[in-house]
């Protein structure tokens, strides 16, 4: 085996090592062969209102909507 390929061997173990993606599907295989109970719950995360990214369109709306009505000529 050339030494370069035992090299590039050894650098793409360490970055699948520490690949969290690589490490939840070990975890979710262990705790499935092993009849562990999830950490997390079933309904994503147990986040049950609306995300940051609701808010910050809100927002902007609320702002975009405040300009515009400071620019229409009166009636």
């Amino acid at each position: 085996m050339a030494p370069w390929f035992a090299l590039f061997e050894a650098w793409a173990v360490a970055q699948l090592i520490r690949s969290p993606t690589f490490n939840r599907a070990v975890q979710k295989v262990y705790r499935k062969i092993n009849k562990i109970p999830d950490f997390e719950p079933k309904n994503g995360g147990g986040r049950t209102g609306p995300s940051a990214f609701d808010h910050f369109k809100d927002e902007v709306k609320t702002q975009f909507r405040d300009l515009t009505w400071q620019k229409r000529p009166p009636k």
